[in-house]
């Protein structure tokens, strides 16, 4: 076993995810893509996912984080990774700021200037993205995206793979279902069910997702 990991993906995400696992003092072996191209970030190979990842194991890399922005592939192949015997380590920037009682999952990632406050709890693979501040007493599900800029007050429950967009504001107590998209610059101040696509001030239901 090494202390170096791997990643699923190297699209533009993933040059985030490399950047503050470096700041963690992680180093990135590879990264795994169904239809690789060429190195895509300072050298760090791409290989075709099954070949790479087994040539990967048999080297004694069990670490891995899934580096995908898309909430339900993410989720998938980091279930799939887990029952694979993976380790998912979770990427936190050392600009992040993190309260000592936060229950965290696994293959969390929490970008730089991300503030996550005292009694939250969040999922696996979830991620808190740029600026982004997660208040007191926050649910938030496995796989959800809180986008750069999002600002989520106190009490407030997010569904498992939900997409809250760039610079959403949620007031205190909402409770927002599960697989629910929410549009850039929304401000949330009633309760979204699962399944529906909501954006505005104040964000509306405005359809159903398939």
């Amino acid at each position: 076993m090494t202390h170096d990991v791997f990643l699923f993906g190297a699209g533009g995400h993933a040059k985030v995810v490399v950047d503050v696992l470096r700041r963690q003092g992680i180093g990135v072996v590879a990264c795994l893509e169904p239809h690789p191209g060429i190195d895509f970030l300072d050298g760090i190979p791409v290989l075709p996912e099954e070949e790479g990842l087994a040539r990967l194991r048999e080297q004694g890399h069990d670490r891995a984080f899934v580096a995908i922005g898309d909430n339900a592939l993410r989720r998938r192949i980091a279930v799939r990774a887990r029952a694979d015997g993976l380790t998912l380590v979770n990427a936190i920037s050392p600009t992040a700021i993190v309260a000592p009682d936060v229950d965290l999952g696994s293959g969390i990632l929490l970008v730089h200037g991300a503030i996550v406050n005292a009694a939250s709890r969040l999922g696996d693979d979830v991620i808190v993205n740029t600026g982004a501040t997660v208040d007191h007493d926050n649910v938030v599900g496995d796989g959800a995206h809180v986008a750069p800029g999002c600002h989520l007050a106190g009490t407030v429950t997010v569904g498992s793979r939900t997409m809250l967009g760039v610079g959403t504001i949620v007031i205190p107590g909402i409770a927002i279902g599960d697989d629910v998209v929410v549009g850039a610059g929304s401000v949330v101040v009633r309760d979204l069910p699962a399944g529906v696509r909501a954006w505005g001030n104040p964000a509306r239901v405005r359809e159903e997702r398939e």
